[in-house]
């Protein structure tokens, strides 16, 4: 069942309601919810130089795991973005342009950058 990102805001939405969550839902339970899953992520390779995708795919529990802790950040960024009233597609296009410009790839390809 292939979803639309205003269509996974909505499902989110309704998950959280149904649930009677939304008073938990404050902007700073979200983000700190985001921060948690993203270092829930980070453990699945913490003590690892590099990761094979090939090697990850072929540890089919590992690799569903990841797969969870990304869907559980996609999750609270869908919570977030609703309950602070925005547009989560108009915003990740808005910051990508913002990024495209800041990163011609003239300047950058091939290049690890950072820009102060």
């Amino acid at each position: 069942m292939a979803m639309t990102l205003p269509e996974l805001t909505e499902f989110m939405a309704s998950f959280v309601a149904e649930r009677d969550w939304k008073r938990y839902h404050s902007a700073k339970n979200l983000s700190m919810s985001i921060a948690i899953e993203a270092a829930e992520l980070m453990e699945c390779f913490q003590w690892s130089e590099t990761v094979d995708v090939r090697a990850l795919k072929s540890d089919s529990d590992r690799y569903v795991h990841v797969q969870e802790e990304v869907a559980d950040i996609l999750a609270y960024c869908l919570s977030l973005a609703s309950t602070l009233e925005f547009d989560l597609e108009r915003a990740f296009l808005a910051k990508m342009e913002k990024n495209r410009v800041r990163y011609p790839p003239e300047a950058c390809v091939g290049k690890e950058f950072r820009k102060a």
